[in-house]
Formats: C-alpha cells, structure tokens, sequence
C-alpha cells in the first residue's frame, strides 16, 4: 500500500519539486505553515512528514517547525524527517532526542532524502506488520553525533532484515534496496556474522 506523505515548507518551489519528484511513490499533502499542516494532520493519516525547521512567521529561527514537530510526536505515529538550511548540531541533537526519524540539510540531495523516506517505509512496514516483529531502538547517546545514530540504526536496520531473511543475503540486499556488493560492504561495516543473527 502506498505510504502518505506530509510535506511541510513554506518555500512553494522547493514543496512544488519534492512533491513532484515523489508523486508517483506517495500520496502526498502538502502545508505552508504551521496551521495549514494542523489542517491536513487533523483531516488525514499521515506515515512520514518532511518538515522545514523555519516555517513563517519566524522563518529564520527553529520555533515554529519545532513545536509542529513537537506536536506529530505527541498526537501522530508519523515519521518525521526534518528539513533545514541552518545548520546546527545542537538543534539536530535535540530533535534527534526528541524522536525524529532523520535529519537532513538544504540544499536537498535527493538521493540522500529518497534514503531517508526508504528507510521510514521500510521501518513502518515493520512495525505495523506485527508488534513482535522488528522494533528499531536507539541506544546511542545523542552527544556523540549524529553519525553514531545513523551508523546504529543502519546497523540495527541490518541486523532485522538479516534475521527475518536467514541471513539471506541477496533478500536481504533486495528488502533494504541496495546491492548485494552494498550488503557485504555493511557487514563488513558493522562487522556482523551469522552468530550475530
């Protein structure tokens, strides 16, 4: 079943060409603001939100998007996946800690947000398909960076779909959508063996 989508920015080109680029993949809604997104949360079932930290009326600062965000935690089984162009890791490591899915900077390489709504699906489908299934957990302490958190849920991701397929590493390679040689890559990586599974 296709995924719903929630994109959130107030910039209407940059919403336009995300919304473009995946409407073939996602049922997709779009907001501008804070109030509008409340209007779509409300009316429909949201799987992932990509959410811009800046969102008027203080587009320059992170208030607006953080209580959005903030309020999805609280009211929405949502993956949230934050959009940003300030950068700053003290704000990324306290969304990270508030419980957003991923965290990705402007200008958008969509290669790299493709990933992260891959992900999100995939993490969904696991949790929905039975509660005693896969359930991804972070255990890395947010100071040491966001790298450490997306290498540990990389590595957890992989160590669930290897336990579901057997160790079966082309269905493994072809459940996570990356080629066998990337699979290997991982396991080496994290270095993962069949005992760990």
């Amino acid at each position: 079943m296709m995924k719903s989508l929630l994109i959130v920015d107030d910039d209407d080109a940059l919403r336009g060409e995300i919304a473009f680029a995946l409407a073939k993949h996602y049922t997709l809604f779009e907001a501008h603001s804070y109030e509008s997104a409340l209007g779509v949360l409300e009316r429909k079932g949201v799987d992932i939100a990509l959410v811009d930290l800046g969102l008027p009326p203080y587009e320059n600062t992170h208030k607006i998007g953080k209580k959005l965000i903030e309020y999805m935690l609280m009211n929405s089984h949502a993956k949230v996946i934050v959009l940003t162009g300030q950068e700053s890791s003290e704000y990324a490591k306290e969304l990270i800690n508030l419980g957003v899915f991923d965290y990705l900077y402007k200008p958008i390489e969509f290669p790299k947000l493709l990933d992260a709504l891959k992900r999100a699906a995939f993490f969904i489908e696991h949790e929905s398909r039975n509660s005693e299934s896969i359930r991804v957990t972070f255990n890395v302490d947010v100071e040491e960076g966001l790298k450490k958190s997306s290498e540990e849920a990389q590595r957890q991701l992989l160590l669930g779909v290897l336990k579901e397929t057997a160790f079966n590493i082309n269905k493994s390679a072809k459940m996570l959508g990356i080629s066998r040689e990337n699979c290997y890559y991982f396991l080496k990586k994290f270095n993962i063996t069949r005992s760990d599974v």
